[in-house]
């Protein structure tokens, strides 16, 4: 009985492999000449001498299309996408709040470097006189604040 011809044994162990890693993603398998070749354990180069490239590239395609996915399925990855929705929001708004008080801090250093209290920034604006009624002010003769100014 003669003895089986290197390409057989290439060709059963790249089918081999392209039959299982057809089902999985193609981060776990990744279907390229180089990636088939590691995984098998033979030259790139004999792979594609016997053609191999191409059931490489169609399997690669069949992969890509991926499986049809079930209702239970479909329903884990839109929650997996929400989560990582929700956790870019987190990420969008820590980094704006980080910013603002970076900017608080240059406000506050600002303002002791001019000689100002940073603590007096904080307080609260005092509520304005209104004990005295200035509707009629103009009509009394003391005239408009532009006109007060010059």
């Amino acid at each position: 009985m003669p003895r089986p011809s290197m390409e057989e044994k290439v060709r059963d162990a790249v089918r081999v492999y392209l039959a299982t890693a057809v089902a999985m993603s193609p981060e776990d398998a990744p279907l390229h000449v180089l990636a088939v070749a590691k995984q098998t354990g033979f030259d790139r180069k004999t792979l594609k001498k016997y053609g191999l490239d191409m059931e490489i590239a169609a399997a690669a395609e069949e992969q890509a299309k991926g499986p049809e996915l079930s209702p239970r399925e479909v329903q884990r990855r839109s929650q997996a996408d929400a989560l990582h929705d929700r956790d870019q929001k987190i990420a969008t708004l820590r980094q704006r709040c980080e910013s603002l008080v970076a900017r608080i801090c240059i406000a506050e250093g600002n303002a002791q470097r001019l000689g100002i209290d940073p603590v007096e920034l904080w307080k609260p604006l005092m509520m304005p006189n209104r004990s005295v009624s200035h509707a009629g002010a103009k009509q009394r003769g003391q005239g408009s604040w532009r006109t007060l100014a010059r």
